[in-house]
């Protein structure tokens, strides 16, 4: 009987090492599921980021206030048209001339800056892949 006593023992010892075994290697897997998550989220903000800068280069190489700001406008990749761009521009400016935002367009369409694209009226986008920091390497920033 002592012995079985001392194998119940024993085996009842090794099912609690084994339990606390367990019990790690399932927060182990939490834990890598949280690193997995937090590398996601780290990817991402490093992406928004790297736009964010390209935006901002992209906003200084326009040549005056209105262009940053429809740039600024159109940097969440959405094809605006005319009236939707001058809107925005007079809410960021507190002013704004369909004219000159039309010419302001056009303009940045002939430096690449822009595109035309189909919809209802004139549309415009920036131009796909340029707030990617290689996209900008053509062009040069003013000098101050």
């Amino acid at each position: 009987m002592d012995e079985l006593r001392e194998i119940k023992e024993i085996l009842s010892q090794v099912m609690e090492k084994l339990n606390r075994i367990e019990s790690r290697i399932g927060s182990l897997e939490e834990d890598k599921k949280l690193i997995e998550t937090y590398k996601s989220l780290l990817s991402i903000y490093a992406s928004i980021l790297g736009k964010i800068a390209n935006l901002e280069r992209v906003s200084r190489i326009v040549s005056s206030d209105i262009d940053r700001a429809i740039v600024r406008v159109l940097s969440d990749g959405e094809p605006r048209n005319i009236s939707e761009i001058t809107e925005e521009v007079k809410r960021m400016r507190g002013k704004s001339s369909r004219r000159i935002v039309a010419e302001r367009l056009n303009a940045m369409c002939n430096m690449g800056i822009l595109e035309r694209v189909n919809g209802r009226g004139k549309v415009y986008r920036l131009k796909p892949g340029l707030l990617k920091e290689e996209a900008l390497k053509g062009y040069h920033e003013p000098e101050d």
